[in-house]
């Protein structure tokens, strides 16, 4: 039995309900828990009645980690759920007292292959962490972080235990969403994993956290109807920066990596996970009440001439100037 972690607010429930499915379709024994920063992402885990994916009420987090629920108020809600990382894989390592590791995923990701070929490349080591893989163009990147949190692995043994309970510790006290002194949020930190602690292995195959910021150099193709990463399989990958901007017209967020959309790409990896993506939505839309956040960014709401212009501008003029320019992909949702 494979044991990971996640979490996530009713924003990205339709992202992890199809992380679980992914996982569901590797055929391996998993279990999937979710702290649920809201009770409509609590409903919809619970709604969804499988035995691999539980939810994590808030209160019951809140109760079981005083520190944590005592700096949560000091912090923005993005930092808030940074600062939960590592408590929660502290936190799950408890109530799991024979899992042998605990992971952390993000919502995210979507896995292509079995989750067993990632820790098959972790081997004997007691954490496994993802690098960025920055090309040279995006090195500047690596000051948010060498490493991403995205999938970060830690076995029960002494190494393992040190470092989920350093890096708790570490967050506690600094976890913001800004840079300071070679700090970011989470995952700066990460960056002292290999020199503080034994039994680090990065996991450097060009298929684990395949991203929109490492695939601009790499060969994509499809084997047996699998993607290929540079002829070895895509295990999975993270959707990172998809945004829904008008009804069924997304932008993948490839331009802040300045990475085209090629067809492989899009026809590959970004449009089956759309359509899945997109199914979800409905049905959360339908059974939950829980409408896709849409949009670039949250719009400013003041009657002046700019804030009326800046509504215009992202509500109307980029999505139409992005989808004429092919910038934007289509999907309608499966029945």
């Amino acid at each position: 039995m494979m044991h990971f972690c996640t979490y996530c607010d009713q924003g990205y429930a339709a992202r992890l309900l199809c992380l679980h499915d992914s996982l569901v379709a590797q055929g391996e024994p998993f279990r999937l828990q979710v702290l649920c920063f809201d009770a409509a992402t609590e409903a919809v885990v619970v709604a969804a009645g499988a035995a691999s994916l539980v939810a994590i009420p808030l209160a019951e987090f809140l109760a079981a980690d005083p520190a944590y629920a005592a700096v949560r108020s000091q912090r923005s809600r993005i930092e808030s759920y940074f600062t939960a990382t590592p408590a929660l894989v502290r936190q799950c390592l408890t109530w799991e007292p024979t899992a042998e590791f605990m992971t952390y995923l993000d919502a995210d990701l979507f896995f292509f292959r079995p989750p067993s070929a990632v820790f098959a490349e972790q081997g004997g080591a007691s954490i496994g962490i993802v690098p960025h893989r920055f090309p040279a163009h995006l090195r500047a990147m690596e000051k948010y972080g060498i490493y991403n949190v995205a999938w970060v692995s830690f076995r029960r043994d002494a190494a393992g235990l040190g470092a989920v309970a350093w890096w708790r510790e570490r967050c506690l006290e600094w976890c913001h969403d800004h840079l300071d002194q070679g700090r970011f949020a989470d995952q700066g930190y990460l960056n002292e994993f290999p020199r503080r602690f034994a039994g680090v292995k990065e996991l450097d195959h060009p298929g684990i956290n395949a991203a929109p910021w490492n695939t601009e150099d790499v060969r994509l193709a499809s084997a047996g109807g699998q993607p290929q990463v540079n002829g070895r399989p895509l295990l999975f990958y993270h959707f990172q920066g998809i945004r829904e901007i008008t009804p069924g017209w997304f932008d993948p967020g490839l331009r802040s990596y300045h990475l085209p959309l090629r067809p492989e790409l899009r026809d590959t990896i970004y449009l089956p996970y759309l359509k899945k993506l997109a199914k979800e939505e409905r049905r959360l839309r339908e059974h939950h009440g829980i409408e896709p956040v849409l949009g670039y960014h949250r719009l400013p709401t003041g009657r002046s001439l700019y804030d009326g212009w800046l509504r215009f501008k992202f509500r109307w003029l980029l999505p139409s100037y992005r989808r004429l320019r092919g910038q934007l992909l289509h999907v309608e949702p499966a029945p």
